[in-house]
């Protein structure tokens, strides 16, 4: 009996050595595949979806908006007085981690309320000088195959979906060299009584 599990012995580590090896071939990458840098995960992926800059819904009540807030302007809006909306209240989100847009962070975001309500989203971001230009025709060309398309020119690309106008701008600051996409989302949806007492 001492032999025959002497025999199976070096069977038995074998077949484990060719399912190690099988295992390790499944796992390995094909030759031209590349392989994601360590760290990288989908959630980490560049965004052009303006509806990201959406995080709470149009009409929401500033006391309903569950994020903290930091006041940072109030200012008139003589073009909103016919709609009804001519004074807004800006925030800014405090400790929020910062949205994504042409793959580069979102560096200024505000939510604006009218009558207490959450009525226009502005944000901006910067983009790299080289690249700014054919990066906005880009993505203003997939915002235009989407939704009601509007002006589309090199620096300013209008869109609207529903009741949701988006006015994309971009420009160059007197003060940097690096080129900057602004980005307004306005609340087109009427007005009721309702909404402004």
């Amino acid at each position: 009996m001492a032999g025959v599990h002497r025999g199976f012995a070096p069977t038995l580590a074998a077949a484990a050595v060719c399912a190690a090896a099988l295992l390790a071939a499944c796992a390995s990458p094909k030759p031209d595949e590349k392989i994601p840098a360590r760290g990288a995960s989908a959630a980490a992926a560049p965004t052009d979806d303006w509806h990201a800059l959406m995080i709470v819904p149009f009409g929401t009540l500033l006391r309903d908006v569950p994020y903290r807030l930091d006041e940072v302007v109030v200012f008139h809006d003589s073009a909103g007085a016919a709609a009804g909306r001519e004074d807004h209240e800006c925030y800014t989100l405090r400790g929020a981690t910062p949205r994504r847009l042409f793959g580069q962070p979102v560096e200024q975001y505000s939510l604006c309320f009218s009558a207490d309500r959450l009525n226009r989203i502005e944000a901006s971001v910067s983009l790299p000088a080289e690249s700014a230009p054919a990066q906005f025709a880009a993505v203003c060309a997939k915002w235009q195959r989407t939704g009601t398309p509007g002006t589309s020119s090199s620096d300013r690309c209008q869109n609207r979906d529903g009741a949701t106008e988006l006015d994309a701008r971009l420009t160059v600051s007197a003060a940097s060299t690096q080129p900057a996409v602004s980005i307004t989302l306005i609340d087109q949806a009427p007005v009721s009584d309702g909404d402004r007492e």
